[in-house]
């Protein structure tokens, strides 16, 4: 029986990450890595142009460090969305920023500040973009429209702006379904082909590539890396590792966060903090959750006295929400995040205690390019 309970509430905890009908080039709903993780992100409040889809960083062949944040996620083919230039406001349009947070000394506040602008659309689709470190401008140069390929030079700084393949790969609803007993549902065991949700979507990618010295501190090749969007000077959303507000911060129907226990949402809350406060204000809530998803192996004889500790490690390392990188290593997922690296199967293993390993999609649905900016041709 409680196995049963649990596979209910595993596959209604998942289907916060299933992704609505997609209705005028864009999605309805979705919280599937970071896509519309949050109700002030989904429309028609929120604004897809400023809702956080992934975050990536990696060391490139050429040592540089390269760091990629995409928005407007789950755009489907055909659409051509362009980067927020400002937002309305009862006084005046607030400037939108693009923000790559660094923080170089790990104390989870940011010490290189990355701010990419745009400016407003011409009849071509065409913004110019903007990137300053602290404050002064490193690169000027245009975004790219449909499948051009438009790079931004400056010195030692490339910068692009555009429509991108969405690099993301995922069997969304073998996901929602991971302890179906149909093996047709479920992606546990890979006992039928399964299907990456995110094949065939586009998002609007920004990507920077730059020494690793505009990064780190003298001695240490070691960084934390989100990305915010901003409004004037209010935060709308962040994302560092993938998935930890869309699983873990409530509402999620894994008991007791869910709405039927009562437990208000703070996914708004969690967008507009500071990762430093991450452990006061939400480790309560990631223990919750890991807490649950590891009675998943109980049925297979797994001794829970370890639990715990385990958990009380694994939330230390999902909190903050940074994503850590030593940019002198080319190791990925969780050091950084490489565009070919199958976040899923490392994170399910973790929060699951080994109870799912995989959701049977390994590799993205189109090759990524092996030079700059790296994601691949969108689709039409």
């Amino acid at each position: 029986m409680k196995r049963v309970i649990l596979a209910a509430v595993v596959a209604t905890a998942l289907a916060a990450a299933a992704l609505a009908a997609v209705v005028s080039g864009g999605p309805a709903s979705s919280a599937a890595a970071d896509h519309v993780d949050a109700p002030g992100l989904t429309p028609p409040g929120g604004n897809l142009q400023l809702d956080i889809a992934d975050v990536y960083a990696w060391r490139a062949r050429n040592g540089k460090t390269v760091l990629a944040a995409n928005v407007n996620g789950l755009t489907a083919p055909g659409a051509n969305p362009v980067f927020a230039s400002g937002a309305p406001s009862v006084a005046k349009t607030q400037a939108v920023t693009y923000w790559f947070k660094v923080d170089n000394n790990g104390d989870a506040t940011p010490d290189v500040n990355l701010a990419v602008r745009f400016s407003k659309a011409d009849g071509k689709g065409v913004q110019t973009m903007t990137v300053r470190r602290n404050g002064r401008v490193i690169l000027t140069g245009n975004t790219s429209p449909g499948n051009a390929v438009r790079i931004n030079r400056s010195g030692m700084v490339l910068g692009y702006a555009g429509l991108r393949d969405d690099p993301f790969f995922f069997d969304l609803d073998g996901f929602i379904n991971i302890l179906s007993p149909d093996p047709g549902k479920s992606f546990l065991g890979c006992t039928s082909p399964r299907t990456d949700f995110f094949a065939k979507r586009n998002v609007s990618a920004i990507v920077l590539e730059l020494p690793s010295s505009l990064l780190t501190r003298p001695g240490s090749s070691k960084i934390g890396v989100w990305a915010t969007t901003t409004t004037g000077l209010s935060q709308v959303d962040r994302m560092g590792r993938p998935a930890i507000n869309t699983v873990f911060i409530p509402n999620n129907p894994l008991p007791p966060d869910r709405v039927s226990d009562g437990k208000a949402s703070l996914k708004n809350t969690f967008n507009t903090s500071a990762p430093r406060n991450d452990q006061g204000n939400f480790r309560s809530e990631v223990v919750d959750t890991l807490t649950v998803l590891h009675t998943l192996n109980d049925a297979a004889g797994d001794d829970p006295a370890d639990d715990a500790a385990k958990i009380s490690g694994l939330a230390d390392v999902l909190l903050p929400d940074i994503l850590t990188f030593d940019t002198a290593s080319s190791d990925g997922f969780l050091n950084g995040r490489r565009l070919t690296d199958d976040v899923i199967d490392a994170e399910l293993g973790l929060v699951t205690e080994g109870a799912a390993t995989s959701d049977c999609v390994s590799e993205n649905d189109r090759a990524f390019r092996a030079a700059f900016p790296y994601l691949a041709n969108p689709h039409n």
